[in-house]
């Protein structure tokens, strides 16, 4: 579960911005701080913001990322395919492909003992 996290101090980002604001010509550099400071809470506590964040985070790891580059290359892919073309363990590719079904880049289907992945339709974002 994703959670907001204020890495600055409010009064410490409202004082540099105010700061700033007072060295424009006409400007109130009260104006516009406390209304971007709830903005951008509002934008981080959405469950969209979540979803895309949650969906970039699978993007970045290098193996995760590879294996949605064979799966574009490649309908369906068998978890020991994946495995070879990468050089893992079978455990590290059950829990990349994990982490990308979770996020929703793929579809898992088991048949039998094999695991076979492909791209979930609804993936959207380029992939390389």
């Amino acid at each position: 579960m994703l959670t907001w996290v204020d890495m600055m101090s409010r009064p410490k980002a409202e004082t540099v911005l105010a700061s700033r604001l007072e060295r424009l010509p006409n400007a109130d550099p009260t104006c516009c701080v406390p209304e971007y400071a709830e903005r951008s809470r509002a934008v981080v506590q959405s469950s969209r913001f979540r979803s895309a964040l949650h969906r970039a985070q699978a993007l970045a790891d290098e193996r995760r990322l590879t294996a949605l580059a064979l799966l574009r290359r490649a309908p369906e892919l068998c978890a020991c395919e994946i495995q070879a073309a990468l050089g893992v363990t079978h455990a590290t590719v059950s829990h990349h492909m994990g982490v990308l079904t979770e996020a929703g880049w793929v579809r898992a289907e088991r048949r039998g003992k094999w695991m076979y992945y492909r791209l979930d339709p609804k993936a959207t974002m380029e992939i390389p």
